[in-house]
Formats: C-alpha cells, structure tokens, sequence
C-alpha cells in the first residue's frame, strides 16, 4: 500500500500538542505534533545555512514555524483563516514579549474577575463590551451568567496593550467552547445533540488565567531556550491563501516545505472556527467567511457540490476513472449524491495541483525537500488513495517522491452522513502519511 524506506518520523499526531510547551496553547484539529515537525527539520534540515528557509504552505497555528524558530531557521507560514493566523503570531512573538509585564497583567485579570463578580451581584454591574451580533446559534452559546463573565474578560483586555490584548484573546478563544453550550464531536455541535447537559455556570476567569499561566510559564522558557543567540532567525506569518504566495516567495528559495494540507475528509475549519472568530472580532458577519470558504483548499463540499459538473484541469486517467465512478453513484439523492461529492474531489485534486506546481518553483534547485501530511480518505463507499495521488500530480510538475511513510491510523468519524465511509462488512483503513517531494532534474 505505501512505500516503505529507512526514515521514520516521531509521533505525529496532533493531539499530542497538548503536553507540548507552547504547541499546547491552542487545539488545532488533524496537522502534526511538534515532535514530528522538530524531528522532520532535524532529518532533513540538520545543518542549516544561515540564509535557509522553512515554507509551511498551510501554517495551522504555527507548529512547524515554532520549532523552524527553535532550531535557529528562517520561516514563512501562510494561514486563511484568522484565528489560527492570530495564534500563529501571537506564539512567534514569544521572544519579544515581557514575560514581567504579562504576568502582572494576568494577576490584575484575576482581581478584576472577581471584584466584577461581586459587583454585579450586589450592583447588577453591566459589562461594557458586548455579545457579537453577527454571531448565530441554535441555542444560546453560552448562559446569561457565562456570558457576563466573558463580557468582563473583554472589558479588561481592551485596557490592555495591542500584544498583551493579542495574547489575551488566543487564550480566551481557546477555552471558550470549553463553557459554552457546544461541543466538538469532533465537528462542533450543541451539547444536547451530543447528549450532553448544558453548561449554565463555570469559573471562567479562573479558567482562562490557567491557560494565560500555561502561556506565559512557556514564553519564559523558550526565551530562556534561545536567548544565547546573538541573532534571531526571521520569521513572517501572511493571513492569505498560498495560492497568492507567488509576490512573498522567491523561486528557488526554500529549503524544506513542513506542511499539512487540509485533508480531503471535509472538515469544515470555517465553520468549526466560528466561536472563535467572532468572539475574537474577527468576523462580523457570514460575509467574512464566504471568501475563507472559497479560498481553502477543496473548497468544501458544501460550496461546490450543487455546481454544474466541475472536472480535473490536468490528466490523471486513473483519478479521472474514480471521479466519473463517484458521479454515478446515488443519483436520486441529488447535490447530497455522487455528483455533488465528484465535484468536490476534483476541486480538491485541482487545488493539490495548483500546490505542488508553487512547490516546484519555490524549492531549492537540488536540495529543495517537502513533506507533506495527507490522510486517504472514502468517498461515497470509494477509496481514495490521497497520498498516492499527491505523489503522481508532483511528479508532473518535476517532484519525485523520496517515500511516502505511514504515521498513524485514525478514525473515519470526522464526517457524519455523507456517504463517506463504507457499508458492509468491507473495511478500509484511514491513515496519515508523509509524502517526501524532491526536485528533480535540476
């Protein structure tokens, strides 16, 4: 099934991030571990020249950028979406923070908390800030008293400084679904659809200053960790698509790609961002998401699947026979059939080829690496071999595969009635992979 070579990889996993100094700050769903992007840059980057350069196309919340910044390496990370852009700049400017002045921000935060609490009860203190108004829900996200308090937590970090108030609001945001009235399963639902109870009261100043002490115990060690250094690598997060990477990006000038396109399970990060982008003002409206939709990469199937019949802009006859045989399938069910989840593949497919085409011009003649993290995938009862694929459309644009490595299993729960799984008692399994592009020819 896959290619088998003497490099092995640390644990991969995501999840793992949540023991990780710094990784831990924020939960971002699939990608890798810190292990797996120190590790990577460590087999394939060991001696680093100065002027070397780490790309991730799809930056995530910045775990390959962090440890590129650890190991002495210029980076550049590209991010669609604001949220994980947020974090991403917020964990890369741990060198320049004052650890001194955060610290007594967030014991300030905590007397503040409490003296707000005793005021609305015996004062009915109104908190000044207010509930996103652009931000819809089935049932209320949070409860009346969870609400005032998150209210309060953003009254006091708009008296803060900007990087403090930046700091501030990733902690918030990663811990606000945490007491709200929804869920992640792993795709974010309500509480009561998930059997769970609601959430009508929870101590959240406190919860949100352990996540601040968990930042900022990390911030003092990783500036103890590079401090020695009489030079910082650069470093340089743009909130845009890759696909708009041709202006930032000189051809022939990155060393090695550490990334993790989303993957073809249709996750939607949009959607499941949602709390976070608007509690963090980074959206007021659904028109602030439209466009983030459309510029990810596979575009959802959601937004592609009642177009006209959407076909692969390169050839590929064994894709193209797999994608004509998911149109076929389930016909009467309409843009929730075949047809809607083959326009979905070849939009998916279109964009890795638009990919692997900015890799090849943006390696390093020669020496240029890229390992990129896939998950196969089953669409409508059809495996998809994602990994192999992403392997065959570099090769048309000059990349040989190196190897392509199994990291780990995973569940197929991440997409709930759409067909995606199979039937029966025929069994597939899902996997992480590493596909290791070289240039070649050059």
């Amino acid at each position: 099934m896959i290619e088998t070579a003497s490099v092995t990889f640390a644990e991969a996993s995501a999840a793992s991030n949540k023991a990780l100094s710094i990784h831990r700050w924020a939960n971002w769903i699939a990608g890798f571990s810190g292990d797996f992007a120190k590790d990577a840059i460590k087999q394939y980057l060991p001696s680093p020249r100065p002027d070397a350069l780490l790309l991730d196309p799809f930056a995530g919340v910045a775990t390959a950028l962090v440890e590129a910044y650890r190991a002495g390496i210029n980076c550049v990370g590209f991010e669609i979406n604001p949220f994980a852009a947020l974090v991403s700049k917020v964990k890369m400017q741990f060198a320049d923070v004052d650890v001194v002045a955060l610290q007594q921000a967030i014991d300030r935060y905590g007397v503040f908390m409490r003296l707000c609490e005793e005021n609305r009860r015996t004062l009915r203190l109104i908190p000044r800030s207010v509930a996103p108004a652009g931000f819809h829900t089935r049932i209320p996200f949070f409860s009346k008293t969870i609400e005032a308090k998150v209210l309060y937590t953003q009254d006091y970090i708009q008296g803060l400084p900007q990087q403090l108030q930046d700091i501030f609001r990733v902690a918030l945001a990663s811990v606000l679904v945490g007491f709200s009235n929804y869920t992640y399963e792993p795709s974010l639902g309500s509480r009561p659809g998930a059997g769970k109870a609601l959430i009508r009261s929870a101590p959240v100043g406190e919860i949100v200053a352990a996540k601040l002490g968990q930042m900022v115990e990390d911030i003092a060690l990783l500036q103890e960790e590079v401090g020695w250094r009489e030079q910082q690598p650069s470093w340089a997060i743009h909130e845009s698509s890759y696909f708009g990477s041709a202006g930032f990006i000189q051809p022939g000038s990155v060393d090695l790609v550490v990334t993790s396109p989303p993957y073809m399970n249709n996750y939607h990060y949009v959607r499941n961002t949602r709390p976070q982008l608007y509690w963090c003002a980074l959206a007021t409206s659904s028109n602030d998401l439209k466009h983030l939709e459309e510029e990810n990469v596979g575009k959802f199937w959601q937004t592609v699947r009642g177009r006209e019949a959407i076909s692969l802009n390169f050839e590929l006859p064994e894709l193209e026979r797999q994608i004509a045989e998911i149109r076929q399938k389930n016909s009467d069910k309409g843009v929730y059939g075949g047809g809607g989840w083959a326009n979905y593949v070849s939009v998916y497919m279109n964009d890795l080829h638009r990919f692997a085409e900015l890799l090849s011009s943006q390696l390093r003649p020669r020496s240029g690496v890229a390992i990129v993290v896939l998950g196969n995938s089953v669409i409508q009862g059809i495996p998809i071999s994602v990994e192999r694929y992403m392997g065959q459309i570099a090769g048309l644009h000059g990349l040989g595969v190196e190897g392509t490595y199994s990291l780990r299993t995973r569940v197929g729960s991440s997409v709930v009635n759409t067909g995606t799984r199979l039937t029966g008692e025929e069994k597939y399994e899902l996997y992480d992979f590493a596909v290791v592009l070289r240039r070649t020819g050059d």
